[in-house]
């Protein structure tokens, strides 16, 4: 397969680019000799090595498309039902699938065992469990891939995020705490402990996604074990820096894990800290929310470009100038406990904990795909015989058996059939094929300017994209395209007719558009991500246009989405969003309003805050059409 970009040449392209070495990538999960064969490409690593991998280097797991043989495929599923049960706390059903899995090759493969201890000690913690017997569970998880965590010795450590909260979990219990021990009291050093874990998660370089699974459970620790003393005005100040800055970096990132544990401990700080201030200044007067929050957050450490945070550089915890006068910590006050209500009574309409009480959602995935599913899908959808595509790659035979899921297929075949169904064979985590991280991060650089509207900045990135990215490679070609038509029509340098056909140019550079018109009404259908924005974007602009698309392809093309009850959560709430807007817009009230339903609670569900204020507003607007429907 010369030329592609493999896993070996990717994981080897993200290590150097982040300057780790080979032994600290694989410290506790293998030699860096074994390491170093993995980057030739003489491994393959399975799946869960695969992964950890990446999540060690920082990249978040979710999201990312990964193409399965049968029995990973397999073993994937039964990871995904048994996340699906501890979550719903359906205990029989989660033991069953425990077993499962603990009987498969856990002793074998250290992270599939590990897993499987951490969702015992979920189901421990659901069964009253004592903290002894927690903290045993949680260190012998932990020390599976990170082996000497007494005394220490994980502080430094390039760690994946489910064993940063292996780590936190342990400590909560009474686990050692390292080099605290000894100090003046159990309390402290618990404490101090969660404060190291906090700078040393910081210091990691793992992305803005992977941080904010984990900062904002280890900022409410923090504030929970450090409030079973009496609070002086210095702790609620820096207690209170901690909360703002990890929902700061949930509302950056838009989720809710754990947001309303931290909004709450914040009441309580404020609640403390205004006491300790009342008997100097009794009398205040209101001070407005914008101005206390800034002044909460200034000079507050940067985290949201974690990524490109030096490798050893240590940012430590620290106090800044604080709102300390009754007005603004009133304003405070008041703002927060208006998010805490609001998100408290969203959820339970929706019959959903407001509060976290599991880490299931470290370890889900919702884009793995077999193999011979989406040839299969692909294949049909661009309306091939079997014949016409193993032409020259493989025999029919082969192909059959690959589409059915019988056998697992050797990469050089699955690479051709893919290259001739217009999808890429190589291994890649962005919108865009490379093994260079700093194209990576320039990449998701210009996607941010352009949501932010800095279109400026948004131009020269993707002029150097234009020059660092290898077009040859069709996906390249149709990411680059898509980003500088919606950039030209941003900046009104386009039509909208213009900026369709635009698009639609993009598309074809993998697939063109009539063939998943022809396929709409059938269930075999497979686009990636990338062509689905493109399809998106194409249908939602043409509205407006000379051209007028049926709702019906969106509606079918969504169903792709939710392979066996796994979302693809991402491109769902983008499509379902939009069709909801787009049915209001037409009448269909009723549809559009049971459409932003389903999306809240997948949404809720999944704590991701994107599309709530979205789904919100139609829903209101759908109401307010329809009684004045009703009226007329």
């Amino acid at each position: 397969m010369q030329g592609e970009i493999c896993f070996h040449d990717f994981l080897t392209g993200m290590r150097t680019g982040k300057k780790v070495t080979l032994e600290r990538l694989g410290y506790g999960l293998c030699s860096a000799d074994m390491l170093s064969r993995i980057e030739t490409g003489e491994r393959l690593p399975d799946k869960l090595m695969r992964d950890r991998l990446m999540e060690r280097l920082g990249f978040e797991n979710d999201g990312f498309e990964d193409f399965l043989q049968p029995d990973e495929y397999g073993l994937w599923q039964t990871r995904e039902r048994l996340l699906r049960a501890v979550d719903a706390k359906e205990i029989a059903e989660a033991e069953r699938l425990l077993r499962l899995l603990e009987q498969a090759d856990a002793k074998e493969n250290v992270i599939l065992r590990q897993f499987c201890l951490a969702m015992r000690a979920q189901l421990m913690q659901y069964q009253g469990a004592s903290e002894k017997e927690l903290q045993e569970v949680f260190g012998t998880a932990l020390s599976l891939t990170v082996p000497d965590i007494a005394a220490g010795k994980w502080d430094g450590r390039l760690l994946a995020v489910q064993e940063w909260n292996l780590l936190l979990e342990y400590i909560r219990y009474g686990g050692d705490a390292g080099p605290m021990a000894g100090k003046e009291s159990a309390g402290t050093c618990i404490t101090q402990a969660f404060e190291a874990l906090l700078t040393a998660v910081r210091s990691s370089g793992m992305d803005a996604y992977s941080y904010v699974k984990i900062c904002p459970k280890a900022a409410y620790y923090l504030c929970l074990e450090q409030m079973k003393s009496p609070l002086d005005s210095t702790a609620c100040s820096k207690l209170l820096q901690i909360c703002a800055e990890a929902v700061e970096n949930l509302r950056s990132c838009m989720r809710m894990y754990w947001l309303c544990e931290l909004l709450e401990i914040m009441e309580q700080i404020l609640e403390i800290y205004t006491g300790l201030l009342q008997a100097d200044s009794p009398k205040y007067t209101p001070a407005s929310f914008d101005r206390a929050w800034n002044r909460l957050m200034e000079k507050t450490a940067k985290t949201q470009s974690l990524a490109d945070t030096a490798e050893n550089e240590t940012e430590e915890l620290r106090v800044t100038e604080q709102p300390d006068d009754l007005e603004s910590l009133a304003a405070l006050s008041a703002q927060i406990r208006e998010w805490r209500i609001v998100l408290t009574e969203i959820y339970r309409e929706y019959g959903i904990p407001e509060k976290m009480e599991n880490s299931c959602y470290l370890y889900t995935q919702t884009q793995n795909y077999r193999i011979g599913d989406v040839v299969r899908k692909r294949r049909r959808m661009l309306g091939m015989t079997a014949q016409e595509l193993c032409e020259g790659i493989c025999s029919e035979k082969t192909l059959r058996r690959l589409e059915n899921n019988k056998v697992k297929t050797q990469r050089a075949i699955w690479g051709e059939l893919f290259s001739k169904l217009g999808l890429s064979p190589e291994y890649h985590r962005e919108g865009i094929i490379t093994k260079q991280h700093d194209v990576i991060t320039i990449y998701r650089n210009a996607k941010d300017a352009m949501n932010d509207y800095d279109m400026e900045k948004c131009h020269q990135l993707l002029q150097r994209l234009n020059q660092m990215l290898n077009m040859n490679i069709p996906v390249n070609k149709q990411e680059l395209e898509r980003m500088d038509c919606v950039y030209r029509y941003k900046k009104e340098e386009i039509t909208l007719d213009e900026c369709v056909s635009g698009l639609k140019k993009a598309l074809r550079r993998t697939v063109l558009l009539e063939s998943i018109i022809n396929a709409k009404d059938g269930l075999d259908i497979y686009l990636t991500n990338e062509e689905l924005g493109c399809l998106y974007s194409i249908v939602m602009k043409s509205r407006e246009s000379t051209e007028e698309f049926d709702m019906d392809l969106l509606q079918s093309v969504t169903r792709q989405c939710i392979p066996e009850n796994n979302i693809n959560i991402s491109m769902y709430e983008l499509i379902m969003n939009g069709m909801a807007s787009r049915l209001g817009d037409v009448g269909e009230y009723e549809k559009s309003t049971e459409i932003s339903e389903n999306l809240m609670n997948e949404c809720l569900s999944m704590r991701r805050m994107g599309m709530l204020h979205h789904c919100l507003y139609n829903k209101i607007w759908n109401r307010m059409e329809t009684a004045k429907k009703e009226f007329l």
